[in-house]
């Protein structure tokens, strides 16, 4: 049960490039661009949404919820979280560790905004687990982004589809909530709550 609960969460909290990947060869004359060059290019409307991932510079301690089934009793961890601003300011950088049974799994996760598509992107990679990347959008009046993916799972080897809701309660205060979707029934199941508190 340990080892399939640790293979679930390894599988869960993962680290998001935007899905509109392409080969690196198609990619690489744009790269050369000097970032400050890129970040110019970027239109107005897309400045907000940089500030505001920067508001959560810092160091930030998350108490988690896991319940991997209906009949499994829920299992709590204490998190870390650690963001920064990369690339001229265009996106965040989070370091992630939880400790579950004992065994620390660390995360790296970088979220983005795509100015042209108008939605956020996101990607992260973990410990033993399959890097997740998603897409999706702001919603002003919830202050919350929401992304829907597919991801690996690597005790059945199958993908199933997800919904990462993050959500900016104010400036101390962030909740990101993952949902697992039934491929029997369409019904979507909270699988992780974590609320994140900034260290003062």
């Amino acid at each position: 049960m340990k080892l399939l609960a640790l293979t679930t969460l390894s599988s869960l909290c993962l680290a998001h490039v935007a899905l509109g990947q392409q080969p690196l060869a198609a990619t690489k004359a744009k790269t050369s661009a000097p970032v400050t060059a890129v970040a110019t290019e970027q239109p107005g409307a897309a400045d907000e949404f940089h500030k505001m991932l920067a508001r959560s510079n810092g160091a930030w301690t998350g108490q988690a919820t896991m319940t991997f089934s209906p009949d499994a009793p829920p299992m709590t961890s204490t998190s870390t979280l650690i963001n920064h601003m990369a690339m001229g300011g265009l996106y965040q950088v989070s370091e992630i560790t939880y400790v579950i049974m004992g065994k620390p799994i660390t995360g790296i996760r970088v979220t983005g905004y795509d100015a042209n598509k108008k939605i956020f992107t996101r990607a992260m990679i973990q410990d033993g687990g399959n890097g997740v990347a998603m897409e999706g959008p702001w919603d002003a009046a919830s202050k919350t982004m929401t992304f829907r993916y597919q991801q690996m799972n690597n005790a059945t080897g199958k993908a199933a589809d997800m919904k990462e809701v993050y959500t900016i309660v104010d400036a101390n205060t962030e909740v990101l909530e993952i949902y697992r979707v039934d491929p029997q029934t369409g019904q979507e199941s909270k699988i992780l709550h974590v609320k994140w508190t900034r260290n003062q």
